[in-house]
């Protein structure tokens, strides 16, 4: 049994995560809201808890915007089978830690955009390192 103390403390921390990554990464909560607002939205709970992860974590993105365009390109990769399996599986298994339940389907859409996201974020790194060795 969650206690009614940490489920607050988990909302709370979501709702910091929504509005961070509105400021943030506009186009990102956009994707997030596209493919997976469910109808019991928690499908867009885990996916946000992710992106929050992959995008506020450890490695400090600076000001590395994804935008529409950069996503569209990682959706397109992940659904054309371009990504790290090794990768994809430590998404799933992070998937399956988090404190919600999801359909398999569910699971497949969060992990989908979590790749995409993840992607996104190499692709534009790999650029800036290509702009940065060039100039």
């Amino acid at each position: 049994m969650i206690s009614h103390h940490h489920e607050t403390a988990v909302h709370e921390r979501a709702e910091h995560d929504v509005s961070w990554l509105a400021i943030r990464q506009p186009a990102v909560m956009r994707l997030l809201e596209r493919e997976l607002a469910w109808p019991d939205r928690d499908a867009l709970g885990a996916g946000l808890e992710l992106a929050c992860r992959v995008l506020g974590g450890q490695t400090p993105l600076g000001d590395l915007r994804l935008d529409h365009n950069a996503l569209s390109l990682g959706m397109l990769a992940v659904r054309n089978g371009h990504c790290d399996r090794a990768m994809v599986q430590s998404i799933r298994d992070q998937i399956e830690e988090l404190p919600i339940v999801l359909t398999p389907g569910e699971q497949d859409a969060v992990a989908t955009v979590t790749a995409a996201i993840i992607w996104a974020v190499l692709d534009a790194s790999v650029r800036d390192l290509d702009d940065s060795l060039v100039a």
